[in-house]
């Protein structure tokens, strides 16, 4: 299968944007800061938590999309890796399409919009688990697991790290 057909059932549009973003700097955020920010849920905090959400969150979830693509070994192609990445490339969508956030109603209904965006995301680690089983299933008996798929576990490694991130910030907008 082909890059094309991997990212088949999405515009080109779409996916050039999902790399422009993917190539951008993530925004650091520590715990401490969060946990101070988040303390004080007043309405100037959790509009400005929005609008830095929004601004955030395309980077870092089309980051997830573009490194999921490229993985070793036709696992970014196994069906169950196929769908976790169409939920990162349709969260980008929703994220990228959603209008600049300025008041309390658009702030309300971008909470929503991120509280649907982590129940889909909900069953990533097992759908990405069940593909790893599939890829192991599917190669040769004779390949060193430890050894030859290394540089998958340190995708996983980074993948699962990421998502962590993400979903506390997620967590952040009360979720």
């Amino acid at each position: 299968m082909t890059a094309k057909k991997v990212w088949e059932g999405f515009s080109k549009g779409l996916i050039e944007e999902v790399q422009r973003w993917g190539s951008m700097k993530q925004t650091g955020v520590s715990l401490h800061y969060m946990m101070e920010f988040g303390s004080r849920p007043t309405t100037r905090n959790l509009l400005i938590s929005a609008q830095f959400l929004h601004k955030e969150l395309p980077i870092r979830i089309a980051r997830r999309a573009i490194e999921v693509e490229a993985l070793p070994y036709g696992l970014s192609r196994k069906p169950d890796v196929v769908n976790v990445r169409y939920w990162y490339l349709d969260s980008f969508r929703d994220l990228r399409s959603f209008p600049d956030i300025k008041d309390k109603s658009d702030e309300l209904e971008f909470t929503q919009m991120i509280k649907m965006i982590k129940v889909r995301h909900n069953n990533v680690v097992p759908m990405m688990a069940l593909g790893v089983q599939q890829l192991k299933k599917d190669l040769d008996t004779k390949i060193d697991y430890k050894e030859d798929l290394d540089e998958i576990q340190q995708f996983l490694d980074r993948f699962y790290m990421s998502r962590i991130g993400i979903r506390m910030l997620i967590g952040c907008k009360k979720c």
